[in-house]
């Protein structure tokens, strides 16, 4: 009987932390050269505030993190939880802080609600639509209520952003087909296309039955 060799760990490409370090190189040298010498070519002094780069970012970064969510979910752990939960704490008090004091370099100040909800819904839906839905099994009480919260917190703000005019929410003068056009994409995506795509890949061939 022949011994099976073990399996030899897969070495890492060559290049590759070069490579990343030549572009992060790059890029602080193009930011402080943007921001801190004013070149005009790179667009960062006068328009590139922390909220353009989130929509610049927001969406790419949503579709990098989602696979990583679905496979290593379980493997989060206490630690990378509080990471997280700090993280997002403080962006929630940069976005106060901006709102309050007027930042300018923030970009957030003169965005309402509406403006977040561009922002943030496609890039929340690809990432926490999957991972909802793999994980339905396990929803607990807690998970429900937090998303009845959410529904309801969202069902009051569009009331009085119509019928008060609450000008925060930036919510009238929106009709119904900027709704869908709001919402369309983040559900259709992570409730439809992908499990669609899913099943048609993991279903074999007619000819593979045979």
């Amino acid at each position: 009987m022949s011994v099976r060799e073990a399996p030899r760990p897969r070495r890492a490409v060559r290049g590759t932390p070069l490579a990343a370090a030549l572009a992060a190189a790059g890029l602080i040298v193009v930011l402080w050269g943007g921001y801190g010498r004013g070149w005009r070519w790179t667009g960062f002094e006068h328009n590139a505030t922390l909220w353009d780069w989130l929509h610049l970012l927001a969406l790419p970064i949503a579709l990098a993190a989602a696979p990583v969510c679905l496979r290593h979910h379980e493997a989060l752990g206490r630690r990378r939880t509080l990471a997280l939960g700090l993280a997002v704490t403080a962006f929630v008090v940069l976005v106060v802080v901006g709102y309050a004091f007027n930042l300018g370099w923030t970009g957030f100040p003169g965005n309402e609600l509406w403006d977040w909800l561009e922002l943030l819904v496609l890039p929340l839906a690809i990432v926490l639509v999957p991972v909802w839905l793999e994980l339905s099994r396990g929803v607990r009480p807690h998970h429900v209520a937090a998303a009845a919260c959410v529904i309801a917190a969202l069902v009051v703000a569009v009331v009085g952003g119509y019928a008060y005019s609450w000008h925060w929410t930036g919510f009238k003068g929106n009709t119904l087909f900027d709704w869908l056009n709001l919402f369309i994409a983040p559900l259709l995506l992570p409730l439809v296309v992908i499990p669609l795509v899913n099943a048609w890949m993991t279903t074999p061939a007619p000819d593979e039955d045979a």
